[in-house]
């Protein structure tokens, strides 16, 4: 329990110090760099895609990042819904999102490949449309994982019909209503949709989560506010 009880080195979890078998897997954004010390996976933002008007933007990653050998990688796209995106995706930017998924899927050592897109209401079905064609295109030995708002998890049966291998609530930045969302997950997971409940979850380490909550997901996304390299106090665990 103690090595659960806190970010011991910023990195225990990362490293597997826990009491069961799990995956504790380092989101690394660009200004976020690689964890300093030891790690078994890592999920990589490759590109970003932005959705505007129409057109589409394309914002490779250019800062480069040296893993340690052994590292395994999933690759991340994340796309943004710009000012002006419609509800129905042009060829163009439906072409851009599915490109760079099918780019990178060679260089996804961890067998996985995610989708981080926080599709606003108004592009719900196309969306959906969207990872059915991802998975189509993709080879079936690679899986496909998509990152999910936790408010998804509360909006009814739409994540029926969404065809990854993986959904990823993200349980962090939840804004004024923090606390509220923090409760449901501890007291009342029931509630939550069937693909929110496991076995994969995001965390922040800023935020650490109560820990039936952290015990309940064996596939564990960390992301770090700040950067990797920044040394951080230890966090109280949240119990409420």
């Amino acid at each position: 329990m103690a090595a659960r009880a806190a970010w011991v080195a910023g990195l225990a979890l990362l490293a597997g110090a826990t009491a069961h078998a799990a995956d504790d897997i380092a989101w690394i954004w660009p200004t976020s760099g690689a964890p300093p010390g030891p790690l078994r996976e890592a999920a990589v933002l490759v590109e970003t895609v932005v959705l505007q008007g129409h057109g589409v933007v394309r914002r490779p990653r250019m800062q480069a990042l040296v893993m340690a050998p052994g590292v395994a990688v999933t690759p991340v796209v994340h796309v943004q819904a710009g000012a002006g995106s419609g509800a129905v995706f042009t060829p163009a930017q439906r072409h851009a999102v599915l490109a760079a998924l099918q780019r990178y899927a060679p260089r996804a050592s961890s067998g996985t490949v995610q989708l981080d897109f926080e599709a606003p209401p108004r592009q719900r079905e196309a969306y959906l449309a969207l990872v059915a064609d991802a998975r189509r295109l993709l080879p079936r030995t690679l899986k496909l994982s998509v990152t999910a708002l936790a408010s998804w998890c509360r909006q009814g049966d739409w994540l029926d019909r969404i065809e990854a291998d993986e959904v990823v609530p993200m349980l962090y930045r939840l804004g004024p209503e923090s606390e509220d969302w923090r409760r449901l997950w501890l007291h009342n997971p029931e509630r939550l949709h069937a693909r929110c409940r496991g076995p994969a979850v995001g965390f922040a380490v800023q935020e650490m989560p109560a820990s039936p909550v952290f015990d309940r997901y064996t596939r564990r996304y960390w992301f770090h506010e700040r950067n990797w390299s920044t040394p951080l106090p230890t966090p109280a665990r949240h119990a409420t």
